[in-house]
């Protein structure tokens, strides 16, 4: 048998290799490419909250109070009350941070109207979440690969790549119930303006104390760089609610206490954050100092107050917001 010459043999290994590697990728796009637009159970009570609270705000005729953020203001305002307080009907839609700024931006666009008042309660890494991607972001963005259209950069649209997980992409194959029916999250446990249910401290579940109690504190000062990227996507939307005639007002979100929030760095990014924000254009008001709370007024995670705290931080919030607003008219 002839030998085959060094030279030939590794071109073939390399021919062979970069084979593999074409077919490897031409198999992976096409999984990737037959699940898109295919919201897995873990998504789509998210869409289906969405869903929820977008109608509900549809059906109100003249200018609302829009509330915008995560499962933090989903779970920590008081929507009735504060539709009282302010004269407004008032929709929650508050879902979820892990969807992060492009996403709960395009939601909020969906739903605001000429003449309507904005209160944002966000989550502290919704302030510096351009450049990044998230587990629940990657997740979202493969149920709407038209997330392109809304301002993904090319970083994070590398990250998506990378990060994608085969267990990932064929639990979009997977069917979904028209209504996610359990669990804590979804639009059953929603009330008509989109505040969730059941949240009162009596229901808490021994691991939902446990979690709670779990919580280490939040290390947002390492976000600091990210800021300037960050600030725009809100500016622009507060531009956008302006130019209709309504008003955006930005506040702290209800956090857990920690004393590493009092010293150092944590305590330096939460005193300047409210003064970065206005130099970058955002009507905000409060300290977020003022809306730290203890571990027994929260429900299952660091952001969710339960029902009680939701109440007494709602009262907060009004004496906060109310005159903002007014002036605003």
């Amino acid at each position: 048998m002839p030998r085959i010459p060094p030279a030939r043999r590794n071109r073939r290994f390399l021919l062979a290799l970069l084979s593999g590697l074409v077919g490897s990728g031409l198999l992976w796009a096409v999984l990737l490419a037959g699940q898109l637009g295919s919201p897995p159970a873990a998504t789509a009570w998210v869409e289906q909250a969405y869903a929820h609270k977008l109608a509900r705000a549809a059906a109100i005729d003249g200018p609302r109070l829009l509330i915008v953020g995560g499962s933090g203001a989903m779970f920590g305002l008081d929507s009735a009350r504060l539709e009282e307080a302010l004269g407004r009907p008032t929709i929650n839609l508050g879902v979820n941070a892990g969807i992060q700024s492009l996403f709960i931006s395009a939601y909020a666009r969906q739903a605001i109207r000429p003449g309507d008042w904005v209160l944002l309660p966000l989550e502290y890494p919704l302030y510096h979440d351009y450049q990044r991607i998230n587990y629940a972001t990657l997740d979202y963005w493969l149920s709407h690969p038209g997330a392109r259209q809304l301002g993904l950069t090319a970083w994070q649209a590398a990250q998506l790549y990378w990060q994608i997980s085969l267990a990932r992409l064929l639990r979009g194959y997977r069917p979904v119930p028209a209504e996610i029916s359990h669990g804590l999250y979804g639009p059953h446990n929603l009330d008509e303006r989109g505040d969730q249910r059941g949240s009162e401290a009596i229901n808490q579940a021994v691991w939902m104390r446990e979690a709670v109690e779990r919580s280490a504190a939040e290390r947002y000062s390492e976000g600091v760089s990210d800021f300037q990227a960050s600030w725009s996507r809100w500016r622009e939307l507060a531009e956008h609610i302006d130019g209709l005639g309504g008003c955006a007002v930005f506040i702290p979100a209800a956090l857990l206490q920690h004393a590493q929030y009092l010293k150092g760095r944590e305590r330096d990014y939460y005193q300047r954050l409210p003064e970065r924000a206005r130099r970058a254009g955002l009507r905000y008001v409060g300290e977020p100092h003022a809306f730290f709370y203890p571990q027994e007024d929260f429900f299952d995670t660091n952001y969710h107050l339960n029902a009680e705290a939701r109440t007494r931080h709602t009262e907060r919030v009004i004496a906060l917001v109310q005159p903002v607003f007014r002036a605003c008219r």
